[in-house]
């Protein structure tokens, strides 16, 4: 049963979904023209009143120009948009006006009234004794209630729509320039490591520079690169050492047991021989 339910209830809001999403195009339009449609709407009420009263001067001032008066009688089947009557002409004729008699107010069903029509247009009748300024006091109050409870609305929505349309671009501006801040510090992050990258890629160690490449030249120690330097320094130093060694050697010679040793080009020693032994 629950199941059921359950399946019922997700339909329902599947359906409500749909219409919602086909109703809502049409819908938000009208909603955002809310207030210029009630105030476009009290213009139109307001513009029809006004024609309803020139349209009762107008026929006030024909029935003025070729008045005449008789007895009516009103009619059943009045309602609300017209009261019918039924009145003898000068002429003898009986007329009974399709649009009703104007100004009809209180009048009911079989009274005897006297009214002033055109002698021209019988169908243009009115109550005698009234006039447009009866139908002016209604319509006037009309108009002002309306434009009363109009543009109060009207502007309330209106402000309303326009201080959320404000806190929409103000929220907009704010997520703009909070992306822009995060595009400019992601933007720097990444230029530093691309930096550092290239320091790494570009600059290569003491290994990798005396690494040689294949097939080229293997390079110079720094031995060697000293030696080429100063290679005259080196050969007068070993001579001087070599020489100093010699002199070293046969003085030793001479101060053991009075016997001198001589030290041949080639650095070999050899025991010289005493005068004594020769003379021997």
């Amino acid at each position: 049963m629950s199941t059921v339910t359950g399946a019922n209830t997700s339909a329902t809001g599947r359906l409500l979904d749909e219409l919602a999403g086909l109703l809502l195009p049409v819908v938000m339009p009208l909603v955002r023209r809310l207030p210029a449609m009630i105030l476009v709407l009290a213009g139109l009420i307001s513009l029809m009143g006004v024609l309803v009263l020139v349209g009762a001067h107008r026929d006030d001032a024909e029935i003025r120009a070729h008045s005449a008066v008789a007895t009516a009688e009103v009619l059943p089947g009045s309602d609300f948009s017209r009261t019918l009557i039924a009145f003898t002409t000068a002429k003898g004729e009986t007329v009974s006006p399709e649009r009703g008699v104007f100004y009809p107010r209180g009048l009911q069903p079989g009274q005897i009234v006297r009214v002033e029509y055109d002698s021209t247009h019988p169908d243009r009748v009115r109550v005698l004794g009234r006039d447009a300024s009866v139908g002016s006091l209604p319509i006037g109050l009309m108009l002002l209630v309306t434009w009363a409870i109009a543009l109060p609305v009207g502007f309330s929505l209106r402000g309303r729509q326009l201080r959320r349309m404000e806190a929409d671009r103000l929220a907009a501006s704010i997520a703009e320039a909070t992306a822009a801040a995060t595009g400019g510090s992601s933007t720097a992050s990444a230029g530093k490591a691309a930096k550092a990258g290239g320091a790494a890629v570009g600059e290569p160690g003491d290994a990798e520079r005396d690494t040689p490449e294949p097939g080229g030249p293997e390079p110079a120690s720094a031995g060697a690169v000293a030696g080429a330097s100063e290679p005259v320094d080196a050969g007068a130093g070993a001579e001087a050492r070599g020489a100093e060694t010699r002199g070293a050697e046969t003085r030793g010679a001479e101060t053991s047991g009075g016997d001198r040793v001589s030290v041949d080009p080639a650095g070999e020693r050899s025991p010289a021989k005493s005068p004594s032994t020769d003379a021997a």
